[in-house]
Formats: structure tokens, C-alpha cells, sequence
């Protein structure tokens, strides 16, 4: 493991790598309330030793400023630039990169495909649905084509499956849509043709076929996640364990 730091806006910004050998990066982008070493332990390493070097970026007094209106936090409150942070580590690799992100994370990766379309050659979120349009505050139209996975648990409390209000109490981040319409919605960006379902036990795997394929993993019964197999708090909900986040994005992205 090592620490990497640069300045961008002024202000010192940090991140940990742990190298690869496969000459593909991922990015994993921390929930709110977190940090690069806290995610990376909250994730029980499961994205490490699949190939890619992983990189765990800090965000700004714990948060990523995301594609949200409704996001309410001093990442957005002191206009942090994280596109450009977080675009100047990819350019510093110079590898293909997939972002990862959980919760705030995954809205971030989320705002790199349209803040900076063509960054990514893949993205995953688990905890992170598409906010509906009033409540995206950056364009869409830029967008570029990008194969992407999501993973969401049907008894998420902060962000539900069916849509509507995430956040909890004062912490709301607005309107969301649903897991399928989120994953619907990449998928008419990306020009997929028709659905597939499969069902696995307690998990539901929808998938979109195209040249930049999308999948939609359903955890049936599970909480505000990363599936990893350790006891997590209770408050984010069930943790099903298997499989882990980085079984599922190994089998997207790299079987």
C-alpha cells in the first residue's frame, strides 16, 4: 500500500494505492462519512488482488461533490472541484479505469460520465441509483457510452429500490429513481437492445446486451452496502455476504 498525495484548488488532496499487474485501474470512491482508508476497510478489501491497481481517493471533509441538487454538504458548499481531482489520478495512471463508487461515491462516478464522459471505460456503483431529472444538476447530453454495473439491495434504507426519497432525516439527497429505471436509463444511453433476467437465489441479475452492456444486481433483502463477507453495522441493514462486491465486478468486468 502506499500514499499518494497532489494539490488541486489549493488545497492538499490524498489517496492510497494498492498496485496491480493488469494495467487497469480502479477507482473506488468512499460513501458519505467516509474516507479512503475507512472504505477500503468498510469493503474488507474486496476489490483488491483482481488484477487492476486500486486506488482509495479521500473526498473533501468526507464527501464527494456529486451530481445531486439536492446534496447538501461542504464538498458542494465550497464548489470542491472532485472531477478534476479525480481526473487528474486517472491522467496520472494513464490506464483504462473503472470507477467504483458506494452511496455518495457511486453519485460521483455517476457525475464523471457526464462531467467528464470518455474518463471511464467502465463504472460500478452499489448503493447509488440515477437521481430523477429534477434533481440532477449537472447535463446530461455529453455523455458517452460506458459499460456499467449496479448493485442495490431491495431493503436499502437510505436509498430505496423503488425509488423515491434518499437520505435519512435531515441528511435527504432528493429524489431518486428506481433500481431498474436507473439501470434502464444507462441502458437506452448506451444503445443496449432488450432485458434479461436471471434469478439466483437471493440475487436478481438483470442485464441490458449491447457493445456497452449494463447490469442491474439485485441482492434480494439486503441493506446500504458493499456485500462483503463480514459482519457490517446493522443500521445500513442486511449484509448477505455473498457475493461479495468484488466477485460481481470481476464477473462483469473482467471474466
Amino acid at each position: 500500500m502506499e500514499r499518494h498525495t497532489l494539490v488541486h484548488q489549493g488545497r492538499e488532496r490524498r489517496w492510497i494505492e494498492v498496485p496491480g499487474d493488469s494495467g487497469t485501474l480502479l477507482l473506488v470512491l468512499h460513501g458519505s462519512l467516509q474516507s479512503g482508508s475507512v472504505m477500503r476497510n468498510f469493503t474488507d478489501r474486496t476489490f483488491e488482488g483482481l488484477g487492476p491497481t486500486v486506488v482509495y481517493p479521500d473526498g473533501v471533509k468526507h464527501h464527494f461533490n456529486d451530481l445531486r441538487t439536492g446534496f447538501n454538504e461542504d464538498a458542494r458548499r465550497l464548489k470542491v472541484d472532485d472531477v478534476g481531482f479525480l481526473t487528474a489520478i486517472v491522467e496520472r495512471y494513464a490506464m483504462p479505469t473503472i470507477g467504483c463508487g458506494f452511496s455518495n461515491g457511486g453519485q460521483m462516478v455517476l457525475r464523471l460520465l457526464f462531467d467528464a464522459p470518455g474518463l471511464l471505460a467502465g463504472a460500478a456503483t452499489f448503493g447509488a441509483s440515477m437521481p430523477t431529472p429534477d434533481n440532477t444538476m449537472v447535463p446530461t447530453g455529453n455523455y458517452r457510452p460506458t459499460k456499467l454495473l449496479s448493485v442495490q439491495g431491495t431493503a436499502d434504507p437510505l436509498v430505496p429500490y423503488e425509488g423515491g426519497e434518499a437520505g435519512i432525516g435531515g441528511a435527504n439527497r432528493g429524489e431518486t429513481r428506481s433500481a431498474v429505471d436507473s439501470a434502464a436509463f444507462f441502458a437506452g444511453l448506451n444503445g443496449c437492445a432488450g432485458r434479461e433476467t436471471q434469478q439466483r437465489g437471493g440475487v436478481r441479475v438483470d442485464d441490458w446486451a449491447g457493445e456497452h452492456s449494463v447490469r442491474l444486481v439485485t441482492l434480494e433483502g439486503a441493506g446500504h452496502l458493499v456485500p462483503v463477507r463480514k459482519e457490517l453495522d446493522a443500521r445500513l441493514g442486511p449484509n448477505p455476504q455473498a457475493p461479495t462486491g468484488g466477485e460481481l465486478l470481476s464477473e462483469f468486468f473482467f471474466a
